[in-house]
């Protein structure tokens, strides 16, 4: 029995460890403009190698959306174009964003960078 629950405590904090990635500060994530403005559309480019698989973006906040980012080839570059809902729930602010890097060998990569929210 005690083996089965140092089994599952092991998997559960290897798991937990895997799905985080590793930071990665040759990444440079621009957000445009900045302050960003509720309601009003923004920009979001990284340098992520072309040869990932798929780039997410989120918001250190709870039930935070991920934001699928898409391919510029000629640029080079991945993106992500939208908007801020304005509501009553997202409150202006500073908020901790991370755009996260999935690629189909190792593990995942992130960069991460604080945005104002007005």
């Amino acid at each position: 029995m005690r083996k089965v629950i140092l089994f599952f405590c092991f998997s559960i904090l290897f798991t937990g460890c895997a799905a985080t990635g590793i930071l990665d500060p040759s990444y440079s994530l621009q957000i445009t403009p900045q302050p960003v403005y509720r309601g009003k559309p923004a920009l979001a480019e990284i340098n992520i190698p072309l040869d990932a698989q798929q780039v997410v973006g989120t918001v250190d906040v709870m039930g935070s959306p991920q934001l699928i980012f898409r391919k510029n080839e000629q640029k080079g570059i991945w993106y992500f174009y939208g908007s801020i809902p304005f509501s009553p729930w997202v409150n202006p602010g500073v908020y901790q964003v991370r755009v996260t890097a999935v690629f189909g060998h190792g593990p995942s990569r992130y960069t991460e960078a604080k945005v104002e929210l007005r």
